[in-house]
């Protein structure tokens, strides 16, 4: 069932409650349902954008330059932010769940093989064809103990999940969907346990909504900000304000230090898009081994060749420049990219449109006969093509990295003292880049440029000086699209918000699923990674839910039916052993 408002939403008592109906939620909640759980499914926005209700989601941040607008950053609808995200799944890496010198102050609890045993799961609801994410270039150096050209980012084929599976949810049985239905607070009873959550619709409608276990699934900044308000009744909840909960708030660090001339045209042709076994496009990024990082002490990271930056008029390109022209118009520019690319492509510059239109002018048989063709494969065909590579005779491109960030627990989320329409507190989001992020970028592009060089493969053109590499790449730091490590996993509370199975520290039915609870960042995007997860919780979770009916008590059946919070809260610990 999914419906909009609280109608009959306080009458029962849910099995398991998810907050937030983005790509995580969703996965969860399927989850969750195939494994016999009654779920109710929360989610604060309806099924198209409604800015009344985005607005929900508006933060004070700190500094404007690092973090991008929750505007763009997430999206209050059925689907959440897979409405908006460019479809790359990737998980990620080994090396990501040991310990290193580089990275201090955050270990997973779990091990990498904890997590990979659930990807080819996540691939599943991803819809991005086979868990495998290596594939070799022919002609490329094999074995390399430094860089690896076969690392594989995989697309989704239905990228946006509230279309992908508003049909099987609303068919199933097994599934309440409330939409415009906004989580205000948490209602902890003195022993730690979630009795309930106040809830309000957009008529303004509040109340109680009952479950015996809630799952937060909205996002490394909501995620945070709904924990945070459980402190405001119990400051000393989660660690208090030194504690873990809201520090070590992450993205990547991404952008373009340098341009990449190939000298081998199999190289070229190996990083563009290709659809692989299993249907799903794909492509591959060059990455930092586990041997190099560790050896010179780098944070991992990957690279890749993109097209020449679109708003320069100078690369007299006519393509480029329809398609930065295209971008610069926000309606037409959205249906090609998301938002988010699409303001990253566009720039700060001011935005001067001549200069582009003569080259189209000058080129207009090429575009037309691109365009066409070009549409077709990104909006019409499934799959549909990820994204725009233009392949060029003198094989010169832009270098992207995207590169981990480091736990810090001065990059944090908190409070703010304003207040959203529902009456809860705003987050104030203070995402911090440090040289010690920005320096390991720069050695791992000198250390790639040595490696293209010995085996002739290329050579770098630097975008700046030496000496302003550093400075260069936290100029260019900027995230918020990608919320890592606000409720991180640990193996205490002192470390971390929540243990191995994402169950809260101190409150043995609340738990978390997304990026919120990653510890470290590496360099994938963090959505696929975070599915897992969310299949790993989900299928912990319902294990737990299954052995309660074996419990003979009286008020044990009296909880299941729903009851009072006190008294359903007493039963629940009663079951649970608290």
């Amino acid at each position: 069932m999914l419906i909009e408002g609280t109608e009959s939403l306080f009458d029962k008592t849910w099995n398991v409650c998810v907050i937030g109906a983005g790509p995580v939620g969703i996965t969860a909640a399927l989850e969750l349902a195939s494994n016999g759980q009654h779920v109710l499914l929360l989610e604060s926005g309806v099924m198209e954008p409604d800015p009344s209700i985005q607005e929900l989601s508006d933060a004070t941040l700190v500094n404007r330059c690092s973090h991008a607008d929750l505007s763009i950053a997430v999206q209050r609808s059925f689907g959440g932010t897979s409405n908006l995200w460019g479809a790359a799944c990737i998980p990620l890496d080994p090396i990501d769940f040991e310990s290193r010198p580089t990275v201090t102050g955050a270990t997973w609890p779990i091990s990498y093989d904890d997590f990979a045993c659930y990807l080819p799961d996540a691939c599943e609801y991803a819809q991005c064809g086979m868990p495998q994410f290596q594939a070799s270039i022919d002609g490329m150096p094999k074995g390399s103990s430094e860089f690896r050209s076969d690392g594989l980012v995989r697309y989704s084929q239905k990228p946006n999940f509230g279309r992908a599976y508003e049909e099987a949810i609303r068919s199933s049985a097994m599934i309440d969907v409330r939409l415009g239905v906004t989580v205000t607070e948490p209602h902890f009873s003195e022993s730690g346990i979630v009795e309930a959550l106040t809830v309000v619709d957009r008529s303004g409608n509040r109340g109680l909504v009952r479950a015996q276990v809630f799952l937060v699934a909205c996002g490394g900044v909501e995620t945070a900000r709904l924990l945070l308000s459980g402190q405001i009744s119990a400051p000393l909840r989660f660690g208090g304000d030194d504690g873990p909960l809201g520090r070590g708030y992450m993205g990547h660090l991404s952008g373009q230090l340098a341009e990449i001339e190939m000298f081998n045209a199999s190289f070229d042709k190996g990083m563009d898009f290709f659809r692989p076994e299993g249907g799903a496009y794909a492509r591959r990024r060059l990455v930092a081994s586990r041997d190099i990082q560790l050896e010179e002490s780098l944070t991992n990271i990957a690279f890749w060749p993109v097209t020449p930056e679109f708003g320069d008029p100078a690369h007299r390109d006519a393509i480029l420049s329809l398609a930065y022209l295209v971008l610069t118009y926000p309606p037409l520019g959205r249906l090609v990219v998301s938002e988010a690319i699409r303001q990253f492509n566009v720039g700060n510059r001011e935005i001067a449109r001549l200069p582009h239109v003569v080259n189209l002018i000058r080129g207009f048989p090429s575009a037309v006969c691109f365009l066409p063709p070009f549409l077709y494969r990104r909006l019409v065909a499934q799959p549909r093509l990820p994204g725009l590579h233009l392949r060029n005779p003198g094989r010169r491109y832009a270098l992207h990295y995207n590169a981990e960030h480091l736990p810090n627990p001065n990059s944090r989320i908190q409070l703010d003292s304003r207040r959203d329409p529902t009456g809860c507190h705003r987050a104030a989001i203070n995402l911090q880049f440090s040289r010690s992020d920005a320096e390991p970028v720069v050695r791992a592009h000198s250390m790639l440029a040595d490696w293209l060089s010995k085996n002739r493969l290329g050579n770098l053109i630097w975008r700046c000086p030496k000496e302003q590499q550093v400075d260069y790449v936290l100029e260019h730091a900027r995230d918020g699209v990608h919320q890592i490590g606000t409720a991180r996993m640990a193996a205490t509370p002192q470390d971390g918000v929540v243990d191995e199975n994402c169950c809260a520290f101190g409150s043995r039915n609340l738990y978390v699923a997304g990026s919120a609870v990653f510890p470290t960042s590496g360099h994938a995007n963090p959505t696929l990674s975070a599915i897992a997860l969310a299949v790993r919780t989900s299928r912990h979770i319902a294990s737990r839910l299954s052995k309660l009916p074996r419990v003979a008590s009286a008020k044990a059946k009296c909880m299941l039916v729903g009851i009072g919070v006190t008294e359903a809260t007493f039963k629940f610990e009663h079951l649970l052993g608290c």
